[in-house]
């Protein structure tokens, strides 16, 4: 690869298992199963997040909400309120004061980093090129102030020459966030040479599959690694717009999480991953690069049957799925099973919803369906 005629070095980390302060912005170092930081905080290392959304969310020791925009179920009050407990701070609503002061902790860790690691939007083959983009100029700091630089990418973020990079950088910017092009896009390609002035002295590019080779070799599965982390599916999904995005177990939520989660980490780790979908459609209609998602998470489902046949469901299950095969083969029993369903989720208020399942008992695999939602009143049509 051209990067190491640059200087750079390139190694390749197979999967888990392999492969002072550190500076962090990237998510596909996520696909261990565990936030970095826990793993460099092990080996005597402060982690912090550069990017603003990340950085407030590490600050609240939770995950990140959606893929562009980490932060994104928090108010500027929850972020007040943060900020005054873990920075120390005067409480300040006001957003721009806001980023004010994360600029001002965050130059403080850039200063005094060791080692900044990114991720990699783009890997360009033929200049060796990694191509980063952001909207807050972190990229560049991470990448240009630490001594070393770590850049970690997928394999399927390869293209083969510069000239191909313009229509993808068009896409991610209008598809993430309505933007003709990213406020920054950056080209590393090597550590800092004799006459430059800044640049980190060392750089490594680790080229990770975790399985993405296996995915490539499927005809029919390979098109999920054309995502380009634009975030479009999730922005019109109806089941992550109501369940949100951390309902989803890994680091990739909504419709494309629900596809290359799986495929990454085994169909039986979350069985009901691909079931989480309406299959409206929603999710291809606005895929900048056209991944068939709903034609995927059928796949995955199918998958999914074959594997509980040969496991064998639970007796509960089986009879479950026997009444509402039944109750659908006679339309009269449904309208009327209807009825009785509205009357009893009714709520005494119109269009309140209610706390728990009336005459269900609280009990048993029944109190999911209270202890962690509220339902919604059914329709009078």
């Amino acid at each position: 690869m051209q990067g190491r005629r640059g200087g750079g070095r390139v190694p390749g980390a197979p999967g888990p298992g392999e492969g002072r302060q550190a500076v962090h912005q990237s998510e596909v170092d996520d696909h261990r199963g565990n936030r970095p930081q826990r793993h460099l905080e092990e080996h005597g290392l402060e982690p912090v997040e550069s990017d603003l959304g990340e950085f407030i969310v590490q600050l609240a020791h939770s995950r990140p909400y959606h893929i562009v925009a980490p932060a994104l179920n928090l108010t500027r009050y929850d972020v007040a309120e943060l900020f005054t407990r873990t920075l120390g701070v005067e409480n300040e609503t006001v957003p721009e004061n806001q980023t004010k002061i994360a600029r001002r902790v965050l130059r403080e860790k850039f200063l005094a980093a060791d080692i900044g690691i990114s991720g990699a939007n783009f890997l360009v083959a033929d200049s060796g090129a990694v191509v980063l983009v952001t909207n807050e100029g972190n990229g560049r700091m991470c990448t240009t102030l630490p001594k070393v630089h770590v850049a970690i990418a997928g394999i399927e973020k390869l293209i083969p020459r510069a000239q191909d990079l313009a229509v993808f950088l068009k896409l991610l910017g209008r598809s993430a966030t309505g933007q003709p092009l990213t406020v920054y896009t950056s080209f590393l390609a090597g550590p800092r040479r004799p006459n430059e002035i800044d640049g980190p002295q060392e750089f490594y590019v680790i080229l990770l599959d975790n399985g993405r080779t296996r995915l490539l070799a499927d005809r029919e599965k390979r098109q999920s690694l054309y995502c380009i982390r634009c975030g479009a599916c999730l922005n019109h999904c109806p089941v992550y717009r109501k369940i949100g995005g951390h309902n989803y177990p890994w680091v990739y939520s909504g419709p494309i999480g629900q596809v290359i989660s799986p495929q990454y980490r085994g169909i039986g780790q979350d069985p009901w991953l691909p079931f989480a979908s309406s299959l409206c459609g929603a999710c291809a209609e606005v895929c900048p690069v056209k991944i068939e998602l709903p034609k995927l998470l059928l796949e995955l489902r199918g998958e999914v049957v074959k594997a509980k046949s040969r496991e064998g469901e639970s007796r509960l299950e089986r009879l479950g799925f026997r009444a509402w095969s039944w109750l659908m083969r006679h339309p009269r029993l449904y309208e009327l099973a209807g009825m009785m369903g509205s009357l009893v989720l009714t709520s005494s208020e119109e269009g309140k919803w209610l706390r728990r399942v009336p005459f269900v008992p609280n009990v048993g695999p029944l109190k999911a369906w209270s202890s962690e939602r509220d339902i919604p009143p059914l329709p009078a049509k």
